[in-house]
């Protein structure tokens, strides 16, 4: 680190405090607290929407050593802080360090502390709220500060305000994408399958989505709790009536289940990184997985008579996938991956193969 950083602390909402020193703008940052296991991705990781309102902790002990490219630079931070052991201050490719980008975007930052130790308490004590900050003059308020801290509005904070058009080259399928707010990576999987695609707001209704004619319906992945979204839940509810093949994952896995009459439980601390391992129960197939989630589908609310559970995590047995039976859709609580050669594109296929069925 060539700056000479201040001293900086995290502290959480049972008093239990951290000293390292300060990243990124100096301040004072609220948030849930969750710990990424992910050793790459970092400008990804922060970008990425179902972070919302979170303060990340990644685990891998250096981070910043390629820097921040002038292309990283241009996704929004989601983010409210970001905790490394050691951020590198030589860049392999990037323009700016890690520390100069997360000054830029004003995101308030940590590093030096005892990452093993953060870990242990955020796996032992399960969902936690804290702050990263530069001065303890006032703890006794910073504390109440935490403790009141909530995650509301997540998706109609970052949702698109307007509808967006993804035109195919050879367009084969038109396909509807819900904005409940996502990394937009995931798109390649279809635009690569020929879908062009409508990516809408999360207030659209399924009467403004089905009039568009798309062949296929996606909800897309978000933040924070499924059970904050009635509204979408109920439009959900609808669109399941439409006879349009539905696809979901992450969030839009969550209020698909609710639309059907599952239930949602939060998870004592979440999937958060890139290897979760999924098995798949009809076909046996081991999945390495990346998710970023606090809440799960609760396996003993899947009426069998609504859906098939297909998909379980490996880890701890919760639900990670669903085929519906009273209309033609599945949904998955993973992040895929576009890459072909991972164990997760196949999903996009069987969308395509959904669509193609429906037009029969």
């Amino acid at each position: 680190m060539s700056r000479n950083p201040q001293k900086a602390y995290l502290l959480l909402e049972d008093g239990t405090l951290f000293e390292g020193l300060s990243m990124g703008k100096q301040g004072t940052a609220v948030g849930e607290v969750v710990f990424n296991t992910c050793t790459a991705s970092y400008t990804s990781l922060l970008s990425d929407p179902t972070y919302y309102g979170q303060i990340v902790a990644q685990t891998y002990p250096l981070v910043g050593n390629r820097g921040v490219t002038a292309q990283n630079r241009t996704s929004d931070i989601m983010a409210n802080g970001y905790i490394v052991r050691e951020w590198c201050d030589v860049t392999a490719e990037g323009e700016r360090t890690l520390d100069e980008y997360l000054r830029s975007r004003g995101i308030v930052g940590l590093c030096g502390i005892d990452m093993r130790r953060l870990t242990r308490a955020l796996r032992d004590k399960g969902y936690v709220k804290g702050a990263i900050t530069d001065s303890l003059d006032d703890k006794d308020t910073l504390l109440e500060r935490i403790r009141a801290y909530t995650i509301s509005g997540a998706v109609e904070a970052i949702t698109i305000r307007e509808p967006q058009k993804i035109q195919a080259e050879s367009e084969k399928y038109r396909v509807c994408v819900m904005d409940y707010g996502f990394p937009r990576e995931i798109l390649e999987g279809f635009i690569e399958r020929g879908c062009s695609l409508d990516i809408l707001p999360a207030s659209y209704t399924a009467e403004q989505v089905c009039a568009l004619c798309p062949d296929g319906i996606f909800l897309s992945d978000g933040p924070a709790d499924p059970d904050d979204n009635p509204a979408f839940v109920r439009e959900i509810t609808e669109m399941t009536k439409r006879g349009v093949p539905i696809f979901a994952v992450g969030l839009g896995h969550q209020m698909l289940a609710l639309a059907v009459g599952a239930q949602i439980e939060k998870m004592h601390q979440g999937h958060r990184g890139s290897n979760q391992p999924v098995l798949c129960a009809n076909t046996h197939r081991l999945m390495v997985t990346e998710q970023n989630h606090g809440y799960a589908v609760r396996r003993e609310s899947v009426s069998p008579d609504c859906a098939e559970i297909f998909l379980t995590n490996v880890n701890d047995n919760s639900v990670e996938g669903l085929l519906y039976r009273a209309f033609s859709g599945f949904s998955v609580q993973f992040t895929p991956s576009t890459d072909a050669a991972s164990s997760t594109s196949w999903v996009f296929d069987r969308f395509i193969q959904m669509m193609g069925e429906a037009r029969k």
